[in-house]
């Protein structure tokens, strides 16, 4: 639930959650059960190719959880997945990637790129379904770490069992090839990082067996985004919604992985002569500003200014003196294993 860290209130959830509506294998309402379980503050859903659960009245606040939907857009040739909230309705199925994703912009709809550093073998049994055409613009937004594309990325017929049973433990964080292309882009203009749980609970076939992969409960113990907002998240459902869609848009964000600790303790700020701004925000100057991290326990915290580490240490607090103007963001790792991943804060013009 909402954590008040400093001047902000930060609240934890789930983006990329498919239902019975597509190829998921819950309905919403079980899956918000789920979610209310496990202290979600929101569930972001995203059912291929429609909009059946919005159209029907499901979005809401379900118990503390808020509840709201969109859907997930791909091309002809499944690629180039996109998840869209907020739009009028589903865009035509035959649309290009280039349309759809300018069409949710033209609609002022919210519009996220789906797992788009997939290369595994197209042949195989479970092909890839990466992001082709970088050309397009108008996207706000980057699924930097998703949790079911990162284990099919890392799935062989050796290691299936064992993944099976224990799909958190091969979690490392995003690849260095999506975090490349987000600063690259982000060093232009917003670009929100985000963390998605891709949840579907697949009952798969091993051997005698039929396992379910990422049951619900164990994705929403996972990968979670998290808010930052300056005020309380509304109770009025309308008013909640946009603020949600806005933080994400504004990228007023920081993503973790609660496999390796409880992450609602974070916090990641710039000072500069009594003011304050957090990721996604930013001060004008360089001059006088001070960034600041703040952990829940130690890790392995790296500063990086433009796609580059430029502090590095192991602790739970880290200040940081900034002399060059840029973007800046902060990563905390446990060992090998990636923890939290902050967005941008932009200090000087």
């Amino acid at each position: 639930m909402s954590e008040g860290v400093g001047n902000y209130y930060q609240y934890s959830g789930v983006i990329h959650v498919h239902t019975t509506e597509s190829d998921g294998t819950k309905t919403l309402e079980e899956v918000a059960a789920i979610g209310r379980q496990v202290g979600l503050d929101f569930i972001m859903f995203t059912d291929h190719m429609n909009l059946n659960n919005r159209n029907r009245g499901k979005e809401g606040f379900y118990g503390r959880t808020l509840a709201v939907v969109g859907y997930e857009h791909n091309d002809l040739d499944d690629n180039n997945h996109y998840l869209i909230f907020d739009s009028p309705a589903v865009y035509p199925k035959g649309a290009t990637v280039a349309e759809y994703v300018k069409a949710a912009a033209n609609d002022g709809a919210l519009g996220l790129i789906a797992h788009p550093d997939e290369i595994r073998d197209r042949m195989g049994k479970y092909p890839p379904y990466p992001w082709t055409d970088w050309t397009v613009d108008g996207f706000q937004g980057i699924e930097l770490w998703n949790q079911m594309s990162e284990w099919m990325e890392k799935l062989t017929p050796s290691n299936k069992l064992m993944m099976a049973f224990s799909p958190r433990k091969s979690m490392v964080g995003p690849t260095e090839r999506v975090l490349k292309v987000w600063d690259e882009i982000s060093s232009k203009r917003k670009c929100a990082g985000i963390a998605s749980v891709d949840a579907h609970a697949f009952p798969i076939r091993i051997g005698p067996l039929t396992v379910e992969i990422f049951p619900y409960k164990v994705h929403f113990r996972s990968l979670r985004t998290y808010i930052i907002l300056r005020e309380p998240l509304s109770q009025n459902f309308n008013c909640a919604k946009q603020q949600l869609l806005d933080a994400i848009r504004e990228c007023r964000l920081f993503l973790a992985n609660l496999r390796w600790g409880d992450a609602a303790a974070f916090q990641f700020i710039a000072e500069q002569r009594g003011e304050t701004v957090t990721a996604g925000e930013h001060f004008d100057s360089h001059e006088g500003v001070s960034l600041k991290v703040s952990l829940p326990s130690p890790a392995e915290v790296r500063m990086i200014h433009n796609g580059r580490v430029v502090r590095e240490a192991t602790t739970d607090h880290l200040t940081y003196r900034v002399v060059n103007p840029g973007l800046y963001r902060v990563e905390a790792w446990k060992g090998k294993r990636g923890w939290i991943f902050s967005n941008h804060i932009r200090i000087g013009k």
